[in-house]
């Protein structure tokens, strides 16, 4: 269902915008919970760390396939403000055929590079590292549903349906707890298991809503006008997530170097942390897919209007989120069977990350401004602050006395400049130069 959000209140159209990209987030971080719930209570919590081992690797792969979803997400809302249809009809054909040649050389990458990440540069304790690699293979065939799924999704928000693949995802994450619990407690095959189902659930999805948004006319002679733009908008996202995922494998080899209980603790943590950042998650798609309609339909002053609702909207709930979740550290990390020192520091950790988590709303609903405008380049340059930032005082706060700490203490410091780069960056006014439909 396609929604004008170029008319009407601001803030309904982006809230009501944002609902459903919440509940299918959620449903998201359900279903990878799940994963994590299932593993460390049906098998181990050495099983837990194993997967959680290559949980940066795995990001990584889902930060190129949502990447080149927000590129075409991009293109196709502001062509939508401007009603531009054949120019939208040339994107998605585009983009599809970007997705297929991506998923080739993601797949072919991640079996080549399984076995030295984790055995050398992750230097994974012998009782995962089975374990951890036959995790991570499995879930890269899964590449090409992904990818398939995001391209679509993004083409579904620019044209302002954020509920089309909610009902898929709702599918996809029963289909996902059903198959764990089979493949894991009926025909015991492990953390293996846990990856087939997901992998199977995430097919699933992609099959389900791909063809609906199949381009009824093909336009492959635009690969160059539109592949160009495409890429033009992806790659900067593509760099800012990948280059990101690379430098949490660096430091994910950092966390492992302190032992099991900071290998289990961060893993469970790691599922509460995506849980809370699913509200800006989903403000960042809202408005990026808002920003670029009113730009695409020259209406700048609505599209200034909508970032600071959303900003107000997004720092409400974060600081709720955040007080629930102190009060209620210990019950939540709990669910993961982890106990002791494992415990102990994820709580540390997820309780820091609590106070400071209204900077990185405020960031990512910036980054999603600014890239809906295709102002992509500076959101990237502020995910690059950040990443050095929080590397560069955990290796150092690592030869202190603060010792495992020091990868969770680098965090506030690193997401407050970063904060301040964009929002610097929005109030110049200069993303309102990269407008994509030019008369």
């Amino acid at each position: 269902m396609k929604k004008d959000m170029t008319e009407g209140r601001e803030w309904s159209s982006i809230l009501l915008f944002s609902l459903p990209i919440m509940g299918a987030t959620l449903l998201q971080g359900l279903y990878n919970l799940a994963d994590s719930v299932i593993v460390g209570n049906l098998i181990s919590a050495t099983a837990l760390g194993a997967v959680g081992l290559t949980s940066s690797m795995t990001w990584l792969l889902t930060a190129i396939c949502t990447s080149i979803g927000a590129g075409v997400n991009i293109a196709v809302a502001q062509y939508f403000g401007a009603k531009k249809e054949t120019d939208i009809q040339e994107s998605i054909s585009v983009s599809y055929l970007i997705a297929v040649i991506a998923s080739i050389f993601l797949t072919a990458a991640c079996f080549l590079a399984a076995r030295p990440v984790i055995f050398g540069f992750l230097q994974a304790p012998e009782e995962m590292r089975f374990d951890s690699m036959a995790y991570f293979l499995i879930y890269s065939g899964g590449i090409i549903f992904q990818l398939l799924y995001n391209v679509t999704y993004g083409i579904l928000r620019a044209h302002g349906d954020s509920r089309g693949a909610l009902i898929f995802l709702m599918i996809s994450a029963a289909l996902n707890i059903v198959l764990d619990c089979l493949f894991i407690s009926v025909f015991h095959m492990g953390v293996s298991g846990a990856a087939a189902a997901t992998v199977i659930a995430q097919a699933g999805s992609a099959i389900a809503i791909f063809p609906d948004l199949l381009p009824k006319r093909h336009y492959l002679y635009a690969w160059k006008g539109q592949g160009a733009l495409l890429m033009r908008l992806s790659i900067p996202i593509m760099l800012q997530t990948g280059v990101n995922s690379i430098g949490f494998l660096i430091l994910q080899r950092l966390i492992n170097s302190f032992g099991a209980p900071s290998i289990e603790g961060y893993a469970a943590m790691l599922k509460v942390e995506q849980l809370a950042h699913i509200p800006s998650q989903s403000f960042n798609v809202a408005i990026s897919s808002f920003a670029g309609q009113n730009i695409g339909a020259e209406k700048l002053d609505r599209a200034r209007r909508g970032y600071r609702t959303t900003i107000l909207m997004g720092v409400l709930i974060s600081i709720s989120i955040s007080i629930v979740v102190l009060l209620f550290d210990r019950p939540l990390l709990q669910i993961f069977n982890i106990t002791g020192e494992s415990l102990r520091r994820a709580k540390e950790h997820l309780d820091i990350l609590m106070f400071f988590i209204w900077t990185s709303t405020i960031t990512n609903i910036t980054c999603g401004f600014l890239q809906g405008a295709g102002d992509v380049k500076i959101p990237a340059a502020s995910g690059f602050i950040n990443l050095g930032i929080r590397l560069a005082l955990s290796f150092l706060l690592a030869l202190t006395p603060v010792g495992f700490r020091c990868y969770y203490v680098s965090m506030p410091p690193a997401w407050l400049i970063a904060c301040f780069v964009v929002v610097m960056r929005y109030r110049s006014g200069k993303w309102r130069e990269f407008r994509i439909v030019k008369e």
